[in-house]
């Protein structure tokens, strides 16, 4: 199945204006990311995954209008959980074992919509929300998540954030040191997507 990544889709709102829908190209670049930040009651741990990392840079699909609206075809998208790395040796050992990573080694992300909140008129800067489903150990959530997109030359910098509670999904946050260190519940997660975005000569 061809998985496209959720929070690209939102630049594509700048090619709106004239077509309900539209075939576009996308190609993620290599400086992009995903960032996973998480304290414990001692300190705290960074895991990023970079663009290099990343699976399925290119991607092919159909962006529909439905009002604020957008709908993008075979929008799945898979994070492999081993390509994440840190400093921490020991809370990346612990983040792996905590995903049980043997049995699923990927988490997966469906998007749902992304609706449009604001934009400058010059469609270098947009926001709005998106809503997603979030897969992690085969038990999924629904979230709404502010992103926002800024357009640079033929670049567009795409970010969202959101904080999710480890224990929605069934998982139990290691204790380490006899329970003198204790991971918080709370994770954040931050994707900093930087994408080339090419629209179809063939808009439907």
């Amino acid at each position: 199945m061809r998985k496209i990544f959720l929070f690209a889709a939102f630049s594509f709102s700048v090619f709106f204006g004239v077509f309900p829908q539209t075939t576009v190209s996308l190609l993620l670049q290599n400086n992009s990311s995903i960032t996973i930040n998480g304290t414990s009651n001692l300190l705290s741990f960074k895991l990023i995954q970079r663009g290099d990392k990343l699976v399925n840079k290119t991607f092919l699909f159909v962006a529909t209008q439905n009002r604020n609206k957008i709908i993008l075809s075979q929008n799945q998208y898979s994070i492999v959980v081993r390509n994440f790395d840190s400093n921490n040796k020991m809370a990346l050992r612990d983040f792996l074992k905590l995903l049980k990573v043997n049995i699923y080694p990927e988490i997966k992300i469906q998007l749902n919509y992304i609706e449009k909140t604001g934009y400058e008129e010059s469609n270098e800067y947009t926001n709005g929300l998106a809503s997603v489903n979030i897969t992690i150990t085969n038990v999924t959530c629904q979230y709404l998540i502010p992103i926002s997109s800024n357009k640079s030359g033929d670049l567009y910098n795409l970010n969202g954030q959101i904080k999710l509670n480890i224990k929605d999904f069934g998982l139990v946050p290691p204790i380490e040191m006899f329970g003198l260190l204790k991971v918080n519940n709370w994770i954040n997660i931050d994707f900093n997507l930087i994408c080339k975005i090419i629209p179809s000569n063939n808009s439907l």
